[in-house]
């Protein structure tokens, strides 16, 4: 957010998407940027997502923390974590205080994920607050883009203007290296750079190279399932195999939950792997007929912007090698529920398939 463009902190606002380290900087700018005079008072109320046992406040609650008044300074910021629920249940009520303000309090909520515009709170919102999106960076170009370097995204971007800011210079492929070991998670990446900055200050030194991230920054970041068939399917087959160890060590990560059992990872693959197949099986035999990427798209075996990846795909995983894929899975997937060792049958399916062919 360019400091010129603020105006005073409207009394409500809304933090969405999944980037909550960015949400937590953008708070701490607000508290030190957006008041001339004494910091405001913070309080924060969380709701735990998905957790039905847990106390969500109530509106009354919140309103009065919003309307107190605070001994220290004459602004008060409530926060509301995972803010979601309330919302939908209380955002209606909250309309009015749009205009009215909570006499000199100032209600911030993170949201998760995007917000529904169709709303009538979101309309008003629109119009008398602030909606603030907190992206999670991508960490690689589209995949339709074949001619930007794969180390160059926002990501990438990210962490060099970050590095920045702590004193530190990074090339954009010694970040791309970063995120590749540490992760995507900004907090994590950020805390990695402070390493750095530790270590390198005894060396006097302020550039961050390949060997400085080798040396302090672990292996520490945390595949998924679809990364990993991405590999697979392109034949990148050394990746795909170290891509699958390391989530069969640390377990698939997602915003539901983590998965660490190795049969639940192993037929998450296969069932996420066969549509795929199916789809490459269908457009060999679209291609065998003459037909090609326009068709493909027609018929709903691809999306236009992934034609190009959807045909290094193709060329990877050629009519002979499908056709004893297809049925391989099929008896792993059924080796697996029998009881079968999931985790060797999973790395021994990538061993046999996973190279061009």
């Amino acid at each position: 957010m360019a400091r010129k463009s603020w105006r005073p902190l409207p009394a409500i606002t809304l933090l969405t998407g999944e980037a909550e380290f960015f949400k937590k900087l953008i708070l701490k700018r607000f508290t030190e940027d957006l008041f001339e005079k004494a910091s405001p008072e913070i309080r924060g109320f969380q709701a735990t997502p998905g957790d039905r046992q847990a106390q969500e406040p109530t509106l009354a609650e919140v309103l009065d923390e919003l309307r107190t008044p605070s001994f220290f300074s004459t602004h008060r910021i409530v926060t509301l974590e995972h803010g979601n629920a309330f919302l939908a249940a209380h955002g209606e009520t909250l309309i009015p205080f749009l205009e009215s303000g909570f006499a000199g309090g100032h209600f911030i909520v993170f949201v998760d994920g995007k917000l529904d515009g169709r709303t009538r709170f979101a309309k008003a919102l629109a119009k008398a607050g602030w909606i603030v999106d907190c992206a999670q960076p991508y960490d690689r170009p589209p995949p339709w883009d074949r001619r930007t370097p794969v180390w160059d995204s926002e990501l990438t971007r990210w962490i060099v203007a970050h590095a920045h800011e702590m004193g530190l210079e990074i090339a954009p492929p010694t970040a791309f290296h970063l995120h590749q070991r540490a992760g995507t998670d900004l907090a994590i990446l950020s805390e990695e750079l402070e390493k750095l900055a530790t270590y390198l200050g005894s060396k006097n030194s302020k550039t961050v190279d390949a060997e400085a991230v080798t040396a302090v920054v672990g292996d520490l970041r945390e595949d998924s399932v679809f990364q990993a068939i991405e590999l697979f399917l392109e034949g990148r087959q050394v990746e795909a195999l170290s891509a699958v160890g390391r989530l069969f060590a640390k377990g698939y990560h997602t915003s539901r939950g983590t998965l660490t059992d190795p049969t639940s990872i192993s037929l998450l693959f296969v069932g996420a792997l066969l549509p795929r197949l199916r789809a490459l099986r269908r457009a060999h035999a679209m291609a065998a007929e003459g037909d090609g990427p326009e068709q493909w798209t027609a018929a709903g075996v691809v999306q236009r912007p992934f034609i190009s990846r959807f045909e290094r795909h193709l060329s990877a995983v050629r009519p002979r090698k499908l056709v004893r894929l297809l049925d391989h899975l099929y008896v792993i997937d059924k080796s697996i529920k029998s009881g079968g060792d999931a985790e060797r049958l999973l790395e021994m399916l990538v061993v046999e398939f996973g190279a061009p062919g």
